[in-house]
């Protein structure tokens, strides 16, 4: 009899505990789907598909091809440059452009001389400054610097920090004090630099022969790089040009042809292939101008691996720089589309979807895809039925979607 009983009072037991374990584990797993429920409703993003566009740039550095006339002279004194015509100003025909001496003296005083008109003309340059533009020069020279030490490109990327050092030194206007002081620096410059030297007779006066842009700079290319040169170029003429030993001549100064001019620009054949011939591109040069220019022709080298992009326009943009070496931003393309998030785009069976939210639940929306960039996707606004249209909640979550989902 007390077996019985003991048998029965440890039936109970069990029983008892049997119950609280299904009641524990029905109130985890109530807890476990409150969350869940909680838990997807946090983590599911919602995002309204919008109109967007993109535009591709390519930062590339080029040369320029135009008709340049160099001026020569006769002498070997100090030459002191008219004062009314700095540099790159645009002169006419006979525009007195500056006055050559001779130095009889046997010394280096010429040469002295010569360093210190350096001098007031990087001074003078100074008082020019101009506080707005020289950030436009600095972000694209310093564009340029960061892409192309990014893959590697030391050469060029060292290049453009003359881009970035001018820049510097144009970065803000002069104080009055400082401007007083820079003028006063000037005037004993000139005085110095006049003392220098023993002038015989009259100097050798230089004038514009023909209507053009004059520059004092010089860089012994002038005869190299015509118009007429780039017509044939190859990236491999190119290479030889840039190797030709600058000479050393007795130029002052250059005449710049106000016409066409040429912009030779070595890059990898798979990038010049998105270009096309006879197409329009803006280009924007390093200085902050902007011009519109055809792409004359694309020729590979002869490895293949590489190629020249020659653009060309008919007249120089009004301010341009003069430099050779130009570091230019090609607005190559304009893609216009449905901005959406790249998180939220999914493929299957080489399908591009998205979900998005209609109704309180999660439906599937087709996409094609555009562009990619930055974690966003440009989309093509199809407008057909089953794609994703302007206006809908694009839904964006790392946890599992699929048709017909319910949305909390």
């Amino acid at each position: 009899m007390k077996r019985a009983v003991d048998r029965s009072v440890g039936s109970g037991v069990m029983l008892a505990f049997r119950v609280l374990c299904i009641l524990l584990l029905a109130a985890l797993l109530a807890g476990i789907l409150i969350s869940e429920t909680q838990r997807s409703a946090d983590t599911v993003g919602r995002e309204k598909a919008t109109l967007a566009s993109y535009t591709a740039v390519d930062r590339l550095t080029g040369y320029v091809f135009r008709d340049e006339i160099a001026l020569h002279s006769s002498n070997n004194g100090p030459v002191v440059y008219e004062k009314t015509v700095p540099e790159g100003s645009l002169v006419q025909a006979g525009a007195m452009l500056a006055e050559v001496y001779v130095d009889d003296t046997g010394t280096d005083k010429r040469q002295r001389a010569a360093a210190l008109y350096e001098e007031i003309a990087r001074l003078e340059r100074a008082l020019e400054r101009d506080a707005a533009a020289w950030q436009v020069t600095y972000t694209a020279s310093y564009a340029a610097l960061m892409e192309r030490i990014s893959i590697g490109d030391w050469q060029n990327g060292l290049a453009a920090t003359a881009g970035i050092s001018e820049a510097l030194e144009r970065r803000s206007a002069l104080s009055p004090e400082a401007e007083a002081a820079v003028k006063d620096r000037i005037s004993a410059l000139r005085d110095t630099a006049e003392s220098l030297v023993q002038y015989v007779d009259d100097p050798e006066k230089l004038v514009a022969a023909e209507n053009g842009y004059f520059c004092r700079s010089t860089d012994g290319y002038e005869a190299l790089f015509g118009v007429s040169a780039a017509e044939q170029l190859t990236p491999e003429g190119l290479e030889r040009l840039l190797a030709e030993e600058n000479p050393s001549s007795d130029t002052v100064g250059k005449l710049i042809r106000d016409g066409a001019f040429y912009l030779a620009i070595p890059t990898k054949a798979t990038l010049a292939a998105t270009y096309t011939v006879g197409a329009t591109y803006r280009v924007q040069l390093s200085q902050g101008n902007e011009i519109s220019m055809q792409v004359a022709r694309i020729t590979p080298s002869e490895n293949g691996a590489d190629a020249l992009l020659l653009l060309y326009a008919e007249r120089m943009p009004a301010g341009m720089d003069f430099s050779r070496r130009q570091t230019v931003a090609i607005l190559r393309e304009t893609v216009n589309g449905i901005c959406v998030p790249e998180a939220a785009v999914f493929t299957e069976n080489g399908e591009d979807f998205v979900y998005v939210a209609a109704g309180g639940v999660a439906v599937r929306r087709r996409v094609t895809v555009l562009h990619r960039k930055g974690g966003c996707c440009l989309v093509t606004p199809n407008g057909a039925e089953g794609y994703l249209a302007v206006g809908e909640t694009v839904l964006i979550t790392a946890r599992s979607l699929y048709e017909g989902k319910v949305l909390i």
